[in-house]
């Protein structure tokens, strides 16, 4: 693993894959791989899943990780994760064409990561803007300098080509965050620059999206 992680070429990589490698040995190190990796991140967005205190032997399992393996389980480092590869995901996965999907995706094909993904938000990805109300193309709300430009977030209506991300979902990532006093246990994920306040603001909008 040492050698794996250590290799001289790993800072070019994309960030999130350097992340999904250090959540990769925990699985390793802790015999727990449904605690930190997962088959899919639109099925494990959608599937709540359950947790237990009792785990079988990994030798006694017919699976590395069980197919009813959802975000609740997941290690909080994880599921910070796993909602932000979607979002980038849900930026590049769209447009009329097949050109404007290979367009998209190669925007995200580079080692930096959106301004939206790593300063404010909210400003830029606007979650809460409706379809037919507000006709806006890629990068038309990017903030200025942004490596990709892709914002904003698909519309209210205009389902996206993964998924829509759930309340409960959108929920814990604000409580992973932390409480608005000064409480040490809310925590971004270190890609993340911008305010907790702001974040969680974020991810309030998100819910409301899903609720309505």
């Amino acid at each position: 693993m040492e050698r794996w992680i250590g290799q001289e070429t790993w800072d070019q990589e994309h960030r999130f894959v350097r992340e999904a490698s250090k959540l990769a040995v925990k699985a390793l190190e802790t015999e727990r791989p449904e605690r930190y990796m997962w088959i899919d991140e639109s099925g494990v967005a959608t599937t709540v899943g359950s947790r237990s205190r009792r785990h079988a032997p990994q030798a006694m399992r017919p699976l590395w990780i069980p197919p009813s393996a959802g975000w609740l389980v997941l290690d909080k480092r994880a599921q910070q994760l796993v909602a932000d590869v979607l979002i980038l995901l849900t930026l590049a996965e769209r447009g009329d064409t097949q050109q404007d999907w290979v367009r998209n995706l190669g925007r995200i094909n580079t080692s930096a990561l959106p301004h939206c993904l790593t300063q404010e938000r909210t400003d830029h990805l606007r979650p809460n803007e409706t379809a037919g109300v507000t006709q806006r193309s890629p990068g038309e709300t990017c903030k200025g300098g942004c490596p990709v430009g892709l914002c904003p977030y698909p519309p209210k209506g205009q389902h996206p080509y993964r998924v829509e991300l759930g309340e409960a979902f959108c929920r814990k990532q604000r409580l992973l965050l932390g409480r608005k006093t000064s409480l040490p246990f809310g925590k971004r994920p270190k890609w993340q620059n911008a305010p907790r306040w702001e974040l969680r603001g974020y991810w309030r909008q998100m819910e409301d999206r899903a609720r309505t």
